[in-house]
């Protein structure tokens, strides 16, 4: 085997591998993200798209947040689905009643 020695990557190869990273951490955590998101559109009285977009962002952010912490923890791909359970939580928390009238 011939030995390689470090591999260095410039700043713009660097810059694109955390571009696809994020991408596709992304697109992993669309499960539990659009599912928010619907809430943010139930919830919303006004503007319910952007309601919808801006829950879509937190629960992004709230993803992407937790699921960089439990691979970091070294639990491989068992990150991605333990990385949803947060955002999940929310969504159930704050999902709407089916009659705002009911107590």
């Amino acid at each position: 085997m011939i030995p390689l020695g470090a591999v260095e990557f410039s700043p713009g190869e660097v810059a694109m591998i955390l571009a696809v990273l994020t991408l596709g951490a992304t697109a992993l955590a669309l499960p539990a993200t659009l599912t928010f998101a619907w809430v943010g559109h139930r919830r919303a009285t006004q503007h319910r798209g952007w309601a919808a977009f801006g829950y879509w962002l937190t629960g992004t952010a709230i993803c992407l947040a937790t699921t960089a912490l439990a691979a970091d923890r070294g639990l491989g791909w068992w990150a991605v689905p333990l990385g949803w359970i947060p955002t999940l939580l929310l969504a159930v928390a704050l999902r709407p009643r089916s009659d705002p009238k009911a107590s």
